[in-house]
């Protein structure tokens, strides 16, 4: 968890990021509208900039993207380098330090969250037997041959309501899309918690032996 602080007179933020890139995650999504009634708010909502930063912890690169958007719309996202195909980088129009204090009146407030993870992982990392391995599983026949290399699962009765697959690399890793909503209030680390229950969800659903499942 990486924790950045800036410090005024009147009070010092602190807004924690998760480590993406240690679960293998190239681009996380917190996104939502805001539950207020607090008039002074309805001024962010009318930027239509989006502010983008680039931030450096240890080896690890990222960047970072607050929007605020009609209707209440708060929207955060953290991506790695590898997550833009090509050359092509975001341009860079804040520090994260700035971007911490426009993010900054919005803590206590309620939001509808939204969370997104995309996992790109090595194919062999997940278990002979989980779901997703079990679904790719190839059909032959003399003349052809068939394999499901993506698809949507809806889950129900659990903390995410979607994961998305699909095969990448020629059937060597695959990409993971994860979709949780829930209800939080905005503080220095409600990124970081929405960002570990879409990394429990990963590794039960997806990184998890189906034989083992139920067992203690």
């Amino acid at each position: 968890m990486l924790v950045l602080r800036y410090k005024t007179a009147a009070f010092e933020m602190t807004f924690a990021l998760p480590e993406i890139e240690k679960a293998g995650c190239q681009s996380f999504t917190a996104c939502g509208r805001v539950v207020t009634r607090d008039k002074s708010l309805r001024k962010f909502f009318s930027q239509k900039q989006p502010l983008i930063a680039a931030v450096k912890h240890g080896r690890f690169r990222r960047f970072v993207r607050l929007c605020f958007n009609e209707g209440g719309h708060l929207h955060f996202d953290i991506a790695t380098p590898a997550f833009f195909r090509g050359p092509w980088k975001p341009k860079l129009t804040r520090t994260w330090t700035q971007i911490q204090v426009s993010l900054s009146p919005f803590v206590g407030q309620k939001i509808d969250l939204r969370g997104v993870g995309v996992f790109l992982l090595p194919l062999d990392r997940l278990p002979e037997s989980s779901l997703l391995r079990t679904l790719s599983v190839e059909s032959k026949t003399p003349r052809a041959s068939m394999k499901l290399t993506g698809g949507t699962l809806s889950v129900t009765g659990a903390p995410i309501q979607r994961i998305t697959w699909s095969l990448e690399s020629e059937g060597k890793r695959v990409e993971v899309r994860l979709r949780s909503t829930v209800e939080v209030t905005v503080s220095g680390t409600y990124l970081v918690e929405l960002f570990e229950l879409l990394k429990e969800s990963l590794q039960i659903f997806v990184l998890s032996d189906e034989k083992n499942s139920d067992q203690p």
